[in-house]
C-alpha cells in the first residue's frame, strides 16, 4: 500500500479550496466608510495554503516544507500528537493518546522502565532492582539474560559457556563438573587429581603435560600459558578465563578501561582520544550521531529495497570503522525516514576529515528536517570528501533519496520500484547542497544510473 492514501485523497480533492479566505463583504454603510469591515492585517489578498504567508485562517504555512510529516502540515494545520503522523519532534504518533500502547500519550516510544507493561515486556515495575522478581530487561530473572539475579553466581547472557568461566548453568567454573576450562588440565583420569595433572612439577615432562616446570614458559598446571588460561602470565595485566572483548579483561589480556579503543560493556564508544563533539567523550559517552555520504554508488535494484540500503550502511560504517546503528536516508510507497528513523536529540556530525574534527550537519533531529543543513553531507564514511559541484546531470555528485527535507517521502511515485528495480526513475538529492536540493534537488533520474546514498546514525 501506499503511505496514507486516504489522507492523500482528501488532500488532492480539497487543496485547492481549503483555507482560501473570501473576501471581505462589502459594508452595508454609506459611502462615508461608516462600520467598514476591512480586516487592517490582510492586504485583501485571499490567503494560500503554501506560499509561506500565514494568512487568514491558516495556522502555520512554510511554504514548500509543508507536508504530511512536517512541523505545518499540507492543509496548513500543525502537526500534533496523536494526529497519526510522525512530526518532527515526534518519536512515535499511533493517532491515538492511550498511555498504554506502544507510542505514549506523549509521543515517546514506550521503553522498559517506564512502568507500562508493553509487547514484548512480561513485566516492567520501573526500577533497577534484579531481585524482586523483575529485572532491568522487563522479564523474570532467567540464567542467560545478562543479569546478575537470585541464586545466580555469575551471568554473561549469550556468553556462557560449559567451556568457559562462567556456565550454561550460570554458576562459575568448577572442577569436577565434568568440563575442562580455563584453569584446568583436564577433569578425570588416573593422572588428574583435582583437575590437575597429578605428575606435575615432577621434573619430567609427561604424556599428558605440555611441560612441566612452572614459570613464565609453564603454568601451575603444567600448561603452556596463554590469554584466557585463568592465569596471569607474562606480559598480561589480567587473565578472567575468556577472551572476549567488552568485560573487565579484553581479549588481549589488558584491564580494559575508557580509551582504549575497545567498546566494553559499559561503555557506549571509545574513540582513544579526550575530544569532545567528535561523537564519543572523554568518559566514553556518545554526544552526537554521525551522518555521512556512502563512498560506494549504487543502480537502484544493487539496493534491494531499504532494508537492503540500511544494510549497505551499516556495512560501511562497520568497516570506516564508526560505532552505531545505521538507516539509509530514503523512502519508498510505504516509509519513509519520518516513519522509520529515531529521532536524536543529540548532534548530527559529519565522520573527522580535512574539514575537521565534529562538523556540524544539525543541532538534532528537528534542525536535520527544517529544510536546511549548517553544512551539506559531502564526507563518506571514510572522511574523504566526494566530487564538488551541484548538477543533477552529475552522477558523482548524487544520492538516492525520494525523500522530502522534511523526511516524508516525494509526491511523486519515483522510487525505482521500492528501490528494487534498474527500470524507471527515482529522485536524488545534490550532496554538495545545505538547502533542500540535499535531499529533493533531482527529480526523475534514471535508475540505471549508480547513485550514492545518504546513511544517518540512528538513536
Amino acid at each position: 500500500m501506499r503511505v496514507l492514501p486516504l489522507i492523500t485523497a482528501l488532500l488532492a480533492a480539497g487543496l485547492a479550496a481549503c483555507f482560501v479566505d473570501k473576501p471581505p463583504p462589502e459594508s452595508d454603510s454609506d459611502s462615508s466608510g461608516a462600520g467598514s469591515t476591512t480586516d487592517p492585517t490582510t492586504t485583501g489578498e485571499p490567503a494560500v495554503c503554501g506560499d509561506g504567508v500565514k494568512a487568514g485562517a491558516e495556522l502555520c504555512d512554510l511554504g514548500p516544507l509543508n507536508g504530511l510529516y512536517a512541523a505545518c502540515g499540507p492543509l496548513c494545520l500543525p502537526n500534533y500528537c496523536g494526529d497519526g503522523l510522525r512530526g518532527p519532534s515526534e518519536a512515535c504518533d499511533d493517532g491515538n493518546m492511550l498511555a498504554g500502547d506502544a507510542c505514549g500519550s506523549d509521543c515517546e516510544l514506550a521503553r522498559c522502565g517506564d512502568e507500562v507493561l508493553q509487547d514484548g515486556e512480561d513485566c516492567d515495575d520501573g526500577n533497577s532492582n534484579e531481585n524482586d522478581g523483575c529485572t532491568s530487561r522487563c522479564g523474570p530473572p532467567v540464567c542467560g539474560d545478562g543479569v546478575l539475579s537470585g541464586a545466580e553466581l555469575c551471568d554473561l547472557g549469550l556468553a556462557n559457556d560449559d567451556a568457559g568461566h562462567c556456565t550454561s548453568t550460570c554458576t562459575p567454573r568448577s572442577c569436577g563438573d565434568g568440563f575442562v576450562q580455563p584453569g584446568e588440565a583436564c577433569e578425570a583420569g588416573d593422572n588428574c587429581v583435582d583437575c590437575r595433572w597429578a605428575t606435575c612439577n615432577d621434573g619430567t615432562v609427561q604424556a599428558d603435560e605440555a611441560c612441566d616446570v612452572p614459570g613464565d614458559t609453564c603454568t601451575e598446571i603444567c600448561t603452556v600459558p596463554v590469554c584466557g588460561d585463568g592465569f596471569l602470565g607474562p606480559g598480561e595485566d589480567c587473565d578472567d578465563g575468556n577472551q572476549l572483548d567488552g568485560d573487565d579483561c579484553t581479549a588481549l589480556c589488558r584491564v580494559s578501561k575508557c580509551g582504549d579503543g575497545i567498546v566494553a560493556s559499559d561503555e557506549a564508544c571509545d574513540d582513544v582520544n579526550t575530544k569532545l563533539g567528535d561523537g564519543c567523550t572523554p568518559e566514553c559517552l556518545r554526544d552526537a550521531r554521525f551522518v555521512f555520504v556512502s563512498s560506494a554508488t549504487y543502480q537502484a535494484a544493487a539496493l534491494g529495497g531499504l532494508q537492503g540500503a540500511d544494510d549497505r550502511c551499516q556495512k560501511l560504517a562497520d568497516a570506516a570503522p564508526l560505532v552505531g546503528r545505521y538507516r539509509a536516508w530514503l523512502s519508498d510507497g510505504d516509509a519513509s525516514p519520518a516513519t522509520r528513523f529515531d529521532k536524536s536529540e543529540l548532534p548530527f556530525i559529519l565522520p573527522t576529515s580535512q574539514l575537521g574534527v565534529g562538523v556540524v550537519v544539525a543541532t538534532d533531529w528537528v534542525d536535520l528536517v527544517d529544510g536546511s543543513l549548517l553544512h551539506a553531507i559531502q564526507v563518506d564514511e571514510n572522511g574523504e570528501l566526494l566530487a564538488p559541484g551541484e548538477s543533477c546531470l552529475a552522477a558523482e555528485v548524487l544520492a538516492w533519496t525520494h525523500t522530502s527535507a522534511t523526511a516524508g517521502p516525494r509526491d511523486a511515485d519515483a522510487d525505482c520500484g521500492g528501490w528494487k528495480f534498474n527500470t524507471g526513475v527515482g529522485d536524488a538529492g545534490l550532496i554538495n547542497s545545505d538547502e533542500p536540493a540535499w535531499t529533493e534537488g533531482c527529480a526523475q533520474v534514471s535508475c540505471a544510473k549508480p547513485l550514492h546514498i545518504f546513511c544517518i546514525e540512528q538513536g
